[in-house]
């Protein structure tokens, strides 16, 4: 069979030629119009078997797909896919390019002789980590642009994410590496530090273990300070003052021969007291009884029985009295009334 190509139309009949240079005629009825209508059908019918709609090839790849990615996902060769990517590429080239050109404000000047940029701020930061393969890229997802810087710095891969809205030119970081690129000032040593095994703490028993952070922090609880334990049987007994041994004393029943002296030697200390005399400490001095009291003053008795206090002299406390004039006695002092002896 040899293939015929169309030369034209007479009267109408299409002219038909053959390699050879020998012409047909081929009558234009109905029969040929349906034949072409059928074959058109036909070559019609085979783009539409694709799977996915352009929009849809160019909706992923705007969002940051590559073409094989796309092809994949939605079971399309990946022909189809680069015969549609080509404009969703320049549009997120061009925003990159609006993201490094939206103008900063920054405490040292870049570039002294122009208005500092994003690019040119971040670049120069980079320069001072001494970064390589810096690359940057864009896409858009649900929330908007998100513009992506990736470096590596001291042997470590970076990847430095911000949100870009380009009708405000406004930049927000989205991660740590680019709140520290975001940053006035020079970076931290090491940019970002590595990650380094930690040993294991030794356990605190003073620590909070309640809390959800206990085992990232020190020891939350302070240990009590130790409180010595006192024996009461073999503490020495402290001497109550004079006053306080008087009273007792006073009220104290007398239960025996001995509690009586013993009040009795009180008072007179009492009295020798209020007299404000110093009294001379015997050479000698002698126990009248084994269990009695001892004599402390030359005023007193050795014997058993100390001297009443109704003899003492009165001329001394009436003499004391008018020294005094309206100032309280000491009996007044300790125990708030003024004694009848």
């Amino acid at each position: 069979m040899e293939n015929v190509t169309i030369v034209g139309a007479e009267s109408g009949v299409l002219v038909l030629a053959t390699e050879s240079g020998e012409r047909f005629a081929l009558p234009i009825d109905d029969l040929l119009h349906r034949e072409i209508r059928r074959a058109s059908r036909d070559a019609e019918a085979a783009p539409a078997r694709l799977a996915a709609s352009p929009r849809d090839i160019q909706a992923q790849i705007r969002a940051g797909l590559s073409a094989a990615e796309v092809a994949e996902l939605l079971g399309v060769s990946v022909s189809d896919v680069e015969r549609f990517e080509g404009p969703v590429l320049a549009e997120r080239e061009h925003i990159v390019g609006q993201a490094l050109a939206v103008p900063v404000l920054i405490g040292s000047e870049v570039e002294p002789d122009a208005q500092p940029t994003f690019g040119s701020a971040v670049r120069a930061k980079l320069s001072e980590a001494r970064a390589s393969d810096e690359h940057w890229a864009s896409w858009k997802d649900e929330s908007g642009w998100v513009v992506k810087l990736a470096f590596v710095s001291d042997e470590v891969q970076h990847d430095a994410r911000w949100s870009f809205d380009p009708r405000r030119s406004l930049l927000s970081p989205l991660n740590a590496d680019a709140t520290q690129l975001s940053r006035q000032g020079s970076l931290p040593e090491g940019l970002i530090p590595r990650l380094r095994a930690v040993e294991t703490e030794k356990a605190s028993p003073y620590k909070d273990d309640s809390r959800f952070d206990s085992g990232a922090f020190g020891p939350r609880l302070v240990p009590a300070p130790e409180i010595a334990e006192i024996d009461l049987e073999d503490e020495t007994p402290v001497r109550a003052p004079a006053a306080v041994q008087d009273a007792a004393a006073r009220h104290a029943p007398a239960e025996s021969k001995t509690s009586a002296e013993t009040a009795d030697l009180l008072e007179a200390l009492r009295r020798r007291r209020g007299q404000r005399e110093t009294a001379p400490v015997l050479d000698e001095v002698e126990d009248a009884n084994e269990t009695g009291p001892i004599a402390l003053f030359e005023s007193l008795d050795e014997d058993e029985t100390p001297e009443p206090p109704a003899e003492q002299p009165e001329p001394d406390r009436t003499a004391r009295r008018g020294r005094r004039g309206a100032m309280p006695s000491w009996d007044e002092i300790v125990f708030g009334a003024r004694t009848d002896e």
